[in-house]
């Protein structure tokens, strides 16, 4: 029987979800997982250890993307740990008995039609509005692969290294290289995965972050930053995918007395802001819905968040080629619900 999820489960007993997990897929011949948007490690990684525990119970799994490698890292990570996803068709999605979500909930398809959705395991906070077969969200982990980790050990998979290397690199990512306030059930991961892990390999994936055209919008985040106040803000124009905007907000937020790093950048008709923070008494991803929820999609965690706004929801006079207008519409909404950004937008002058 279906039920729908009225608040999110805190550390359930792991070995009871995963005998409901099999309960949901038994008899079901073909199960596609679906990444959301361009897979990150710890998408890529929580979608293999899921095929591997339902592949136990005979199911013909694949791993599809909704949108394309964008950070060189990720498509070193398929490639070193030879991971079989591919890009999947809204058709191809809904071709399966059984459709399981990663890393990701049926509301984060805003330009995907997910035909259906039977499975959830996540750790974002919970949004789901529907009844769905089979969810295990827990919002105080900081990573999808530290939840299937706990499944792996559960369901007695024989761990490999190629699997422990990717659930590993899954968990330091989103854990921002273990900097962030790990929850129990993370460090336990971390722990077990470590001896197995390829730190060989791991190291490989870490050095290909930054392809040579990424370089470019380095160079004019730095010209175009702007400081005021413990926030930096850079807007990069267009730029050929949000994770380029990701790449420098993880550089910004390093620099001495930044307590929050913001980069925008316009991709096709729609306008993407992310979001770092140092984590102390902030809240990336509430800020993040709480200033553009209203004219687009937006959401994330304590230290990190993301709003995708579309363009033809923007005020009026303001277009994606104005820079400046994008600089004030994007911190005079921030502004708006926390005073942090109003010393920022004030340095910007009339």
């Amino acid at each position: 029987m279906a039920y729908k999820l009225r608040s999110a489960k805190i550390g359930p007993d792991t070995g009871q979800m995963l005998e409901r997990l099999y309960e949901v897929t038994s008899g079901a011949a073909t199960v596609n997982i679906l990444i959301y948007g361009n897979p990150d490690p710890d998408a890529l990684a929580s979608a293999i250890a899921l095929k591997a525990i339902l592949e136990k119970g005979k199911s013909n799994v694949k791993i599809g993307y909704t949108g394309a490698i964008g950070r060189p890292e990720n498509a070193s990570m398929i490639r070193q740990l030879k991971i079989p996803a591919i890009p999947v068709s809204e058709n191809e999605a809904s071709d399966a008995d059984i459709i399981a979500l990663v890393d990701s909930q049926p509301q984060f398809f805003k330009d995907f039609n997910l035909p259906r959705c039977d499975i959830i395991i996540d750790h974002h906070p919970p949004l789901l509005d529907r009844p769905v077969a089979f969810a295990d969200i827990r919002p105080n982990y900081l990573s999808a692969s530290s939840i299937m980790t706990e499944y792996l050990r559960a369901a007695n998979i024989r761990l490999t290294s190629r699997m422990a290397s990717a659930l590993y690199y899954g968990i330091k990512t989103d854990s921002r290289h273990f900097m962030a306030d790990l929850s129990h059930g993370d460090i336990e991961a971390m722990r077990w995965l470590k001896a197995k892990a390829d730190r060989d390999i791991v190291r490989v994936i870490e050095f290909s972050q930054f392809s040579r055209e990424t370089l470019d919008y380095f160079s004019i985040a730095l010209v175009r930053r702007r400081f005021a106040k413990g926030v930096m803000y850079a807007h990069l124009g267009p730029v050929p995918s949000a994770d380029v905007c990701v790449q420098v907000a993880d550089f910004l937020i390093r620099v001495e007395h930044v307590g929050w790093a913001l980069v925008s950048g316009i991709i096709g008709n729609d306008l993407v802001v992310v979001f770092r923070n140092d984590g102390i008494k902030k809240d990336a991803g509430h800020t993040a819905r709480a200033a553009f929820e209203a004219v687009g999609s937006a959401g994330g965690h304590y230290t990190m968040g993301r709003a995708e706004i579309y363009g033809h929801s923007l005020p009026e006079g303001i277009h994606l080629t104005d820079n400046k207008g994008i600089e004030r519409f994007v911190l005079g909404s921030l502004a708006k619900v926390d005073p942090a950004f109003v010393p920022l937008l004030r340095s910007l002058g009339r």
